[in-house]
């Protein structure tokens, strides 16, 4: 799924979080989109998802230009979005979850839900029991039960929102397993961080926010990381970080060292 945002302005208030950003992410890559707290990263992504509506500006899903309602419109069109608090409900078993949030023609029993969910938890190598209560999973274990349910609802598109928060990591990196092996059947991944190691050893491309607007748009992996830095938080505050690698590289696993 292509994704075109064009001059897209959300303000709350005299803040304006997000001012005439303009991208455009290709499918079937992971697109990192990084910038430090409060840089507007996730309210151009939830501008994306639907949660929110812009001031000003479009957003087109393969080039057809859409005024999104409500995260409904846009999981309908392909977009869904994984929170740093994953949506569930916690008295409601995993199974019981996807019953409810999935539509009834993905789902119409609790047979075909359970050999959905087991048959796309397998091919992504995720651990998820279907009768297990949700207040017993992991933090990692809900996140991936929101990347099935999403996926068995139709996202084409995935927008993970510093997912790496809160989970272990053996589950990073299952998680990262899982979001090449989407993006090498054709989906669409935006991933939201502000950590440069992550973005380093994941994406295929990297935007860069800061102060709700875009510094650096859609540059090639790897980078320099003192460019990074320097888009990420201007060049006056370069100087209290430590001297780092002039790159980041990719080892043959495709981590970044």
């Amino acid at each position: 799924m292509q994704i075109t945002i064009h001059n897209l302005t959300k303000c709350f208030g005299p803040l304006r979080a997000n001012n005439d950003v303009s991208l455009d992410f290709a499918g079937g890559q992971i697109h990192g989109v990084l910038g430090e707290n409060g840089a507007g990263k996730s309210t151009l992504m939830k501008l994306i998802s639907g949660y929110l509506r812009p001031d000003a500006g479009t957003l087109a899903l393969d080039g057809q230009t859409l005024l999104l309602r409500g995260p409904g419109d846009a999981l309908r069109a392909g977009v869904g979005m994984v929170h740093q608090e994953p949506l569930d409900v916690p008295a409601f078993t995993v199974l019981e979850n996807l019953i409810c949030a999935a539509p009834r023609q993905a789902i119409p029993s609790r047979a075909v839900g359970r050999a959905k969910l087991l048959e796309l938890a397998q091919q992504l190598h995720f651990s998820l029991e279907p009768d297990a209560p949700i207040a017993q999973l992991t933090m990692g274990q809900r996140q991936q039960l929101e990347i099935v349910r999403l996926l068995l609802c139709g996202a084409r598109a995935l927008i993970l929102d510093e997912p790496t928060t809160g989970i272990t990591a053996a589950q990073v990196r299952a998680l990262f397993a899982a979001l090449r092996q989407l993006a090498q059947q054709g989906s669409t991944i935006l991933f939201v961080s502000h950590k440069l190691n992550e973005v380093a050893d994941l994406c295929n491309t990297v935007s860069v926010l800061r102060a709700g607007q875009l510094v650096g748009s859609q540059l090639t992996m790897p980078q320099p990381q003192a460019q990074l830095l320097q888009l990420m938080f201007g060049q006056k505050h370069l100087a209290t970080f430590p001297p780092s690698p002039t790159t980041w590289e990719r080892g043959p696993g495709g981590e970044g060292h």
